[in-house]
């Protein structure tokens, strides 16, 4: 029987004979680096870090184990590749993965004078053990990390949501979804995660400036959990958790496609 394509999100579900389903997810980054028509000068260990932790944190959120992360690097091999692969290797150490579950492609041939970026991770998971389209009506909607953007993520670092802080929420029984936040805010993801689930969200008041903030190289999450739950989460887990919503119950939840 042929695989089963289905897009949630940002990630791309692959269903094949048997429980356990590809579960792939991406990034990329351009004209950040240290080239010389990069608009955004920054050490190349750096984009590799932050580009590779996008991806990486979106493929985690829903359970799944990564098996092999690939950087795409439209730059040459020294330095600036090297450089750039030892970013994404830091963040592979982070998430308890090897050097053996990267690999990768540097431009060679052609000079380069600007930097470019693309990861893609691939990952499995058993099916009924994935998070997502587990939220019910009545969830409350939390935010943990911060939303930073541009020298604020690497000045204000003990603000946002780490790997392994992640990957306590994806371990927690008591935690139903998980949403990484990227450049369009926690509201959109908030509002997503609603509507996945068959419900709306209905915001905290008083905090539209934070919903609306970007998440940049996804340095806060929000997930959904039992309002009774929360303090054993934020005893489990730890960092800055705020609630920032409530599921309400509204229309029909989105179904899987089946083998």
């Amino acid at each position: 029987m042929k695989p089963v394509i289905q897009k949630i999100r940002d990630l791309t579900l692959v269903r094949r004979t048997g429980s356990r389903l590809l579960v792939i997810g991406c990034d990329s980054s351009a004209s950040i680096g240290n080239k010389p028509m990069d608009a955004v000068q920054t050490p190349p260990d750096i984009v590799g870090y932050y580009t590779a932790r996008v991806a990486v944190m979106e493929v985690l959120s829903v359970g799944a184990d990564i098996l092999t992360v690939v950087d795409t690097l439209a730059v040459e091999k020294y330095p600036t590749g090297s450089e750039i692969i030892r970013g994404v290797q830091r963040l592979l150490d982070e998430a308890g993965l090897t050097e053996a579950h990267l690999n990768g492609s540097t431009e060679d041939n052609f000079k380069s004078c600007q930097t470019g970026v693309g990861i893609t991770v691939i990952g499995e998971a058993d099916e009924e053990r994935l998070k997502l389209m587990r939220s019910v009506a009545g969830d409350c909607v939390v935010m943990l990390g911060e939303p930073l953007i541009g020298s604020a993520v690497l000045e204000q670092e003990g603000r946002r949501c780490s790997i392994r802080q992640l990957q306590s929420l994806v371990a927690s029984p008591e935690v139903h979804e998980i949403h990484p936040v990227g450049s369009k805010g926690a509201g959109y993801e908030a509002g997503l995660l609603a509507e996945l689930n068959g419900c709306s969200f209905q915001a905290v008041p008083g905090i539209t400036e934070k919903l609306n903030a970007s998440g940049g190289p996804s340095t806060a999450v929000i997930f959904s959990a039992a309002e009774e739950k929360l303090e054993h989460i934020q005893a489990e887990v730890g960092g800055g958790m705020e609630v920032i919503g409530r599921l309400l119950p509204s229309g029909n939840r989105l179904e899987f496609y089946s083998l």
